[in-house]
């Protein structure tokens, strides 16, 4: 299930859980329309303890500010609150999959 990040605390509760995948999109943005489900669906099947958050930055600019992220789609991924991937625009699903496996199945298995 996706969540929307509104608030600071939206996003300190988000980044307060183990593993967290935070998804950056613009209303003007067509692929990230696309590119969602499939990122969910990826999520979901292969890293089910991940839960993922959405920032709209036409919503929310400030928090696409403070992590400095000014294109889109972009998806940060966060280990114990610290980033641990950052993928934007041209998102490949195969290289996200196989980047965050690892540190996924170290924190998790």
């Amino acid at each position: 299930m996706v969540k929307v990040i509104q608030t600071e605390t939206d996003l300190s509760s988000a980044l307060s859980e183990p593993a967290t995948a935070i998804y950056f999109n613009s209303d003007a943005c067509g692929v990230c329309h696309v590119m969602l489900p499939q990122l969910e669906q990826i999520v979901g099947t292969e890293f089910p303890k991940m839960n993922i958050y959405v920032v709209n930055a036409n919503e929310t600019p400030e928090i696409c500010g403070k992590f400095s992220v000014f294109t889109f789609p972009t998806v940060l991924i966060f280990f114990e609150g610290k980033e641990s991937l950052r993928m934007a625009r041209n998102i490949n699903l195969a290289t996200f999959k196989q980047a965050v496996a690892r540190p996924y199945s170290i924190l998790f298995d």
